[in-house]
């Protein structure tokens, strides 16, 4: 679950008086499923929202979260995720998840907060998080939180903390550090990516509903009411019906904008493409639908009308990872695979996990006789 669904549970929660304990992976150690800022809540009623990793781990860590709803402490938590794997699974090594887990309580004070904190995480511009998670001799500033905009000025508290602020490295979203008697846990958060998908046909359908659980805001355009309804899309974050050129010309897109041409028809697919390659905007990934005699037309047109190859080099067309796909919903599945990739830079390498990893028993027996 991403962070901006997880501050809105949080702030629906003590919107309605009720308290909710909030579990993060501030530190991993070894093999685990889940990296740090991995959140998972523990409601009044035991409902669980997110996971970080499942299993005997999570279940200790789910303990520990009631205490805390009941007296209203944080605490920690190590997760042990080894005893999850099976003694005689050779090859396999599990991992530790260090957990900070903080209770809210519906006053005022930790509703502003929450509220802050969901707008922070869906909003359209980068920030760090920071807290204190461990606090020797100053257990008063225990589970306090500061945020800063990336590179920048603090958004709360206005004044300045008791310790440095630092964002974590190049290349890494979060990190625990030693501050004085502090232990601070700071992630990068960075804007919630948006997918503008041009054309509300069959295949918009299931991509709308995947991608938005996959956790990317997700905008519908079309110039038919017929298909740009919310009727069809009732939980899209825009339905935008409206010539589709002009759209093109006007929505905002920014480095998280993720944009998918599928129209209902490949001339209006090309149009819409050349107005976007028109505006030079740096976006994070443009995909269009086609075979590969089409796309092969479209780019061969766009250079005889005078584009250099470069301003389209980048569209992703034929879209989507190579899985067989047939169905609209498949066909949805591989552009959504494709569009994650893209946001976790997976690389080139979509291999299947046990060939990439290694880890199916095959391919650790007689690799010298291995063909192909």
């Amino acid at each position: 679950m991403s962070h901006p669904e997880i501050y809105r549970e949080i702030v629906a929660q003590l919107r309605a008086g009720q308290p909710v304990a909030q579990a993060r992976v501030i530190q991993t150690r070894g093999s685990t499923p889940r990296k740090e800022g991995s959140t998972m809540l523990v409601k009044a009623d035991g409902a669980l929202v997110g996971t970080i990793g499942g299993g005997c781990g999570e279940a200790g860590v789910i303990q520990k979260a009631r205490l805390s709803l009941l007296d209203g402490k944080a605490r920690e938590d190590l997760a042990d995720l080894t005893e999850d794997i099976a003694v005689d699974a050779e090859g396999v090594c599990g991992g530790t998840l260090r957990v900070f887990i903080q209770p809210w309580q519906p006053a005022p004070e930790s509703i502003a907060l929450a509220e802050r904190l969901a707008d922070l995480a869906g909003g359209g511009r980068g920030a760090l998080v920071h807290q204190v998670v461990a606090a020797d001799g100053h257990e008063e500033h225990l589970g306090r939180w500061v945020l800063q905009e990336e590179g920048g000025a603090l958004i709360a508290p206005a004044e300045a903390p008791g310790f440095e602020l630092r964002p974590p490295p190049p290349g890494r979203p979060a990190q625990l550090r030693q501050v004085g008697p502090y232990q601070v846990f700071t992630e990068r958060w960075q804007p919630e990516p948006r997918l503008i998908i041009v054309g509300a046909g069959h295949i918009a359908e299931p991509l709308e509903r995947i991608a938005r659980v996959a956790g990317f805001r997700t905008v519908v355009v079309d110039d038919r009411s017929l298909f740009a309804n919310r009727q069809r899309f009732p939980d899209a974050h825009q339905v935008i019906c409206g010539p589709i050129l002009d759209v093109a010309r006007e929505i905002e897109l920014t480095s998280q904008t993720y944009l998918v041409l599928v129209t209902r028809g490949h001339s209006l697919d090309m149009d819409a493409l050349r107005v976007l390659i028109d505006r030079r905007a740096t976006v994070a990934y443009i995909g269009m639908v086609g075979s590969i005699r089409r796309v092969r037309a479209v780019f061969e047109l766009l250079e005889r009308e005078g584009y250099p190859r470069h301003l389209f080099e980048h569209v992703r067309a034929p879209i989507g990872l190579n899985v067989g796909a047939e169905t609209p919903a498949e066909i949805a599945v591989c552009i959504v695979a494709e569009l994650i990739s893209v946001r976790r830079d997976a690389g080139t390498d979509t291999r299947p996990l046990s060939r990439v990893k290694g880890i199916h028993p095959a391919l650790r027996e007689a690799p010298a006789s291995a063909t192909g």
